[in-house]
């Protein structure tokens, strides 16, 4: 009587890991990453015949924070007939989309919605590595922020006059 209480005991406790194991699993595979939507975009946006550039698609690419200082600052472009500090596509910090090879994608640190994501490109044959800082809007990722290569963050140099 006493093996079969312990065995039942034991069979439970397995059932429930299991249960744990699958839910898990389910959960990871039904949200998607951050990394995810990077390689996505980047797979998207720059290959042999590109032509486009990430300001292209900005809606669906940046987080309203960040799509509302580009806007700005491609209105005042507009207005004052200069190019201003959007002169490059943010995302590779080239102006030739088609220059662009994906070296590495690489997730960072993910917390509360928020996650850091590192981009390895050549560009014309040059090295440019860049953090890109994710969050989370409406149940999908969005670039919150461009850190690296010629820009220490792109929010900020946006907000700066």
């Amino acid at each position: 009587m006493k093996f079969s209480r312990n065995f039942s005991v034991v069979i439970g406790l397995l059932s429930a890991l299991g249960l744990t194991v699958v839910l898990w699993f389910l959960n990871e595979k039904s949200e998607p990453k951050g990394v995810d939507f990077v390689q996505h975009t980047y797979a998207e946006l720059y290959h042999e015949n590109s032509n486009s550039s990430s300001l292209d698609k900005a809606d669906e690419i940046y987080s309203s924070t960040l799509l509302g200082l580009i806007r700005k600052e491609q209105q005042q472009q507009i207005a004052s007939g200069e190019i201003g500090k959007l002169s490059a596509d943010p995302l590779c910090n080239c102006q030739d989309p088609a220059s662009v090879q994906i070296v590495e994608i690489t997730p960072g640190v993910s917390k509360d919605g928020q996650v850091t994501v590192r981009v390895t490109l050549l560009v014309s044959g040059m090295t440019e590595k860049l953090r890109l800082d994710l969050v989370r809007e409406t149940g999908r990722w969005k670039i919150d922020d461009v850190t690296g290569g010629q820009t220490t963050s792109l929010h900020n140099s946006l907000i700066e006059d």
